[in-house]
């Protein structure tokens, strides 16, 4: 999927208008954050720039979370289910591996 696609799965899942781009820099960001925690949890690049439906579900939750932050103090933190599909993602990326 390419990073236009998954741009404009994360504005609609944050209700934005495909043709504002005041919060593009914003979403480009979480995105390629989400992206590194991923591959640092062990999952290949390739996984996480394929077309992976666990992958886009990740990156949605992490963006959902952190889009709009405001350093107020407050501690914002990736709900339960970004981990349990993270830990999903992980196994099923070591099963495949050990297939090959």
């Amino acid at each position: 999927m390419s990073d236009v696609e998954i741009k404009n799965k994360v504005k609609k899942a944050l209700m934005i208008p495909l043709e504002e781009t005041y919060a593009d820099d914003e979403i480009v960001l979480h995105i390629q954050s989400c992206k590194s925690m991923i591959r640092s949890a062990g999952v290949s690049a390739d996984v996480v720039e394929t077309d992976n439906g666990l992958v886009q579900a990740l990156i949605l939750i992490y963006c959902k979370t952190f889009y709009g932050f405001t350093n107020d103090g407050s501690v914002k933190e990736l709900p339960e289910s970004y981990y349990f599909l993270l830990r999903q993602l992980t196994l099923s990326n070591v099963e495949a591996s050990n297939v090959s």
